[in-house]
């Protein structure tokens, strides 16, 4: 586990300090902890694309594509079937917090299976 504490700073331009919501608590982590899990973060981007582990409509953290590239990439695929004069259906899932709840053996056997080195 790493250390961190807490600091609860006074937001600017308030009239009364002695109201609550004049505060904004912020967590100081380790900065330690922060440029080794920066670190391991720039292995694994650069881990996935030499072995190429993603798919190639993955744009979310990895190096080039954009949040524009992927909004033409959806519009391509949409215009496209729909000149086909076929139906299209999305969905979209917002996961972030999912990996708060992932099972870390098997996410470890899942990417050992890919191709990332121990």
């Amino acid at each position: 586990m790493h250390e961190s504490a807490t600091v609860v700073l006074r937001k600017p331009g308030k009239p009364d300090y002695t109201v609550l919501a004049t505060y904004q608590p912020i967590m100081l982590l380790n900065t330690i902890t922060k440029l080794l899990s920066s670190c391991i973060a720039e292995d694994l981007v650069q881990m996935s694309e030499a072995y190429d582990i993603l798919p190639t409509n993955h744009f979310r953290c990895r190096p080039g594509p954009t949040t524009s590239d992927s909004l033409h990439y959806v519009t391509k695929i949409v215009k496209d079937t729909w000149r086909k004069r076929e139906v299209v259906s999305a969905l979209f899932l917002d996961i972030k917090s999912t990996f708060l709840s992932v099972i870390l053996t098997q996410l470890i056997h899942n990417m050992r299976c890919r191709g990332v080195p121990t």
